[in-house]
């Protein structure tokens, strides 16, 4: 018989050896916000991600237990990454704004990799009848639910975990077990009180009353999941961000103040202000050697295409007018062929 108490010991220990700075015990149980995440994907701020609507894995979210046989606990881990360089509203013509989770290595390899280390060791310790199930991010699991109810942290107004004295700069992960470890206390307060500065400054308008966010407005969503064709509406919202937005996150006071953080993702593989034009001359064999490791991969090279060139039609940068010309007469995608248009005729027009 294993004795659970320090092998909860030992894997926090291990697990924060392998670069993840927040662990708690979260006892496999339904999640507490499960009937507002069915709520909002009946209301279709899901958007276009259909996965989180399908039947098999609404039920998976409700309950854990469904993903693992015998699951007993939700090891619920963060993994820090580091924090954007310049303020929210800093900007250069012809450059391109990048979210600060995606100028390194793509998260989901390293992440992936330190969770096997991580179930490697627990087998190691409890022996190799333990069952363990690993997710981050892709996963049907609520992950800022059972965060906080391991007691790292709380959901804030813009949905993202908030950690007290640290901010939400986090990436989150868990391990379900069927070991029955020793569960920690929930996290139970209210971070953000009165404060609505993430609603107040977020340009479209998306983030919701509940702590929720309607997606199908959200600049991320729009930048990175969303196919083909952006209304003329969210294109001007999405000012000069290419892949992602950090708004909300750099305007809450938790993140007033960010401290230099030691992630395992390494060393920033692009800037966090990228050359638009130049974009433009990438082909697909290209845009995979520039981009093919780092998250902006999710978009594809059409998809950042039509990204730059919304960013260069709000930031009217004239100069990019051969560059869209040539893309217009060039390519085929018919989200890219109307970002080009309405970005061509929007400098036309100003100047």
């Amino acid at each position: 018989m294993v004795d659970l108490l320090p092998l909860k010991e030992t894997i926090k220990t291990e697990a924060k050896r392998l670069g993840f700075n927040h662990i708690g015990i979260a006892p496999c149980a339904p999640a507490p916000h499960y009937r507002q995440f069915l709520e909002w994907v009946t209301e279709d701020h899901h958007a276009a991600m259909d996965y989180l609507a399908r039947e098999d894995t609404l039920a998976k979210r409700a309950d854990p237990a469904l993903i693992l046989e015998g699951c007993q606990r939700v090891i619920c881990l963060t993994m820090p990454y580091q924090v954007p360089q310049a303020g929210w509203d800093i900007t250069f013509p012809g450059k391109g704004r990048v979210s600060a989770y995606a100028v390194t290595q793509d998260y989901h390899q390293v992440i992936w990799e330190k969770l096997r280390q991580l179930e490697d060791f627990i087998a190691e310790r409890a022996g190799p009848d333990v069952r363990t199930k690993s997710y981050t991010d892709t996963g049907p699991i609520l992950e800022r639910d059972f965060a906080a109810t391991a007691g790292i942290g709380i959901a804030g107004k813009n949905s993202c975990l908030l950690i007290q004295g640290e901010g939400s700069y986090f990436f989150l992960a868990e391990v379900l077990t069927d070991l029955e470890l020793p569960v920690d206390a929930p996290y139970t307060r209210d971070l953000c009180g009165s404060c609505t500065r993430c609603i107040d400054t977020c340009p479209t308008a998306c983030i919701l009353p509940n702590l929720t966010i309607a997606t199908e407005r959200c600049i991320s969503y729009l930048t990175i999941e969303h196919r083909g064709v952006t209304s003329d509406e969210r294109k001007a919202e999405i000012g000069t961000w290419l892949f992602g937005c950090d708004i909300c996150q750099m305007v809450c006071p938790h993140n007033a103040f960010p401290e230099h953080q030691v992630s395992p993702l390494g060393e920033a593989l692009l800037p966090e202000q990228i050359d638009l034009i130049s974009l433009f001359a990438l082909d697909e064999e290209a845009f995979d050697e520039k981009f093919g490791e780092t998250p902006l991969a999710r978009t594809k090279r059409i998809g950042l295409l039509r990204n730059a060139a919304i960013v260069l039609g709000n930031q009217v940068e004239t100069k990019a007018l051969p560059a869209l010309q040539n893309a217009l007469s060039q390519e085929t995608d018919p989200g890219l062929l109307d970002a080009c248009r309405w970005a061509i005729a929007k400098i036309n027009h100003t100047n």
